[in-house]
């Protein structure tokens, strides 16, 4: 209302002066008070008397050409500013009264009012200006006294309008907020007595839709955890169970031989064939045994956080020909054909040498092991695109589908032997090893051979 008050008197008096733009010219061309002596008081005094009948509200002053008061109406106590300053009235007479001006009232010169205003001359000798008031005292003061007895009141009553207004939109608006935080409070309540599916229904228009949002992500978030960890927590009981079977086997073995031994030793029947055969029989069971516990540590250690690998550049094809050469001994007594193929590859990789050797390592004992008498077991190199891949391959009964989607599974390292007989720690132990180098093992089928692969990257020497 006070920017409305504003915008309308400017626009009522910048109205009134562009409609009295041509009050001051019509005196000085019709009625000038202005002769070779100054001003004559006689027409002076028939000007004041005729504006006044006219227009109350207009002040009639005569000018000199400096701007200092020479005539006006009324008594001389009121004149407060005896000399108007000229700039605004000649930018007023340049404009030809189409600005919006004010000047100094000599009555209230702290309040500028609007104005006409002409030059008068004669025989192009400046005389002096007259200089109308569009504004006066009078008119101010009832523009004052309208705008206290009425304006005011109006705003009152509107202000009183709009407070109460308010009260009520904010009543309503905090019965709003205070039924969405009961209904927020029902869900959170919901999902601490253990109703992990408790979620916000998410409407556009609720201010608390951002926070209904972080929470269902949360309790979505926490509810996977969860699940995640009731599955792991499975897993490990399985892995546990399998763990006690695969060491219980072994041990039963090496106990049953032991006492089948000291049996028939007690009855002097054991003969000495017998006493090889039962002691290499035990001794083969506690190598085994000593193999799976051996896999169990070092599947631990690597587990830890703190577990790096120590690389360092060698020649991958050495390792690779070695490891060949140390199972062709298991081979022969499989009837297995272990052969190296591509193995000549000098190109050097950056990697730990003694976990790289365990990955080959345990790759070809599994393909030796899971091959059938008469078989073949191949192993080869290949370069791809700056990569040195490893293929080993051995035919024979192809691999369950179940072993094949956990050894191509990539997730979890932990979980990926969670569950699993004990027996596959071996590849348990090359996945990790490679997954610590970048690079991950995979398993595929190809007519009747069982391919196992991996890459890694060629090192460059002559790289700072």
């Amino acid at each position: 209302m006070a920017l409305t008050y504003y915008a309308t008197t400017h626009y009522h008096l910048a109205s009134t002066q562009l409609l009295n733009k041509d009050v001051a010219a019509h005196i000085a061309k019709f009625a000038s008070p202005f002769d070779r002596y100054g001003v004559n008081k006689r027409r002076a005094d028939s000007i004041f008397k005729n504006v006044m009948i006219l227009n109350p509200s207009t002040e009639v002053y005569f000018l000199d050409s400096t701007g200092n008061v020479m005539d006006f109406y009324g008594p001389s106590k009121e004149i407060k500013l005896w000399k108007i300053p000229l700039e605004n009235i000649d930018k007023y007479i340049s404009s030809k009264g189409e600005e919006y001006i004010k000047a100094p009232d000599p009555r209230d010169p702290s309040n500028s009012k609007i104005f006409s205003a002409a030059e008068v001359k004669s025989n192009s000798k400046k005389l002096g200006f007259i200089y109308v008031v569009l504004g006066s005292n009078e008119y101010r003061n009832v523009s004052e006294m309208l705008f206290n007895s009425h304006i005011s009141n109006l705003a009152i009553k509107a202000l009183i309008f709009i407070t109460l207004l308010s009260i009520a939109f904010s009543l309503l608006y905090i019965q709003r907020i205070q039924k969405s935080f009961n209904r927020m409070v029902n869900v959170l309540e919901k999902f601490q007595n253990g109703d992990f599916n408790a979620r916000f229904k998410i409407k556009d228009n609720d201010e608390l839709a951002p926070v209904s949002q972080a929470f269902n992500k949360m309790a979505d978030l926490l509810t996977y955890n969860i699940n995640q960890l009731t599955k792991a927590e499975n897993e490990r009981k399985d892995f546990i169970a399998n763990i006690s079977h695969d060491l219980r086997t072994p041990l039963s073995i090496a106990k049953g031989y032991s006492e089948t031994l000291l049996i028939k030793k007690g009855k002097g029947t054991l003969t000495p064939h017998e006493l090889d055969d039962y002691v290499n029989m035990i001794l083969k069971k506690i190598v085994q045994l000593e193999h799976m516990v051996s896999n169990l540590f070092e599947i631990t250690k690597m587990e830890s956080p703190g577990f790096k690998a120590k690389k360092e550049p060698f020649v991958l094809s050495e390792i690779v020909q070695e490891s060949v050469n140390t199972f062709q001994l298991n081979a022969l007594e499989k009837k297995v054909i272990l052969k190296c193929t591509q193995c000549q590859y000098h190109v050097w990789v950056n990697a730990d040498i003694r976990l790289m050797e365990r990955v080959i390592q345990n790759l070809i004992d599994n393909a030796v092991k899971s091959t059938s008498e008469n078989g073949v077991v191949q192993v080869g190199m290949e370069v791809k695109n700056n990569y040195l891949v490893f293929n080993i391959e051995n035919n024979g009964a192809p691999i369950a589908e179940d072993l094949l989607q956990w050894i191509n599974n990539h997730e979890n390292e932990f979980e990926q032997y969670l569950g699993k007989p004990i027996s596959g720690l071996g590849l348990s132990i090359a996945k990790k090893i490679l997954s610590l180098h970048n690079s991950s093992l995979q398993v595929y089928r190809n007519n009747d051979s069982n391919i196992f692969t991996f890459s890694i990257e060629i090192y460059n020497r002559d790289l700072p």
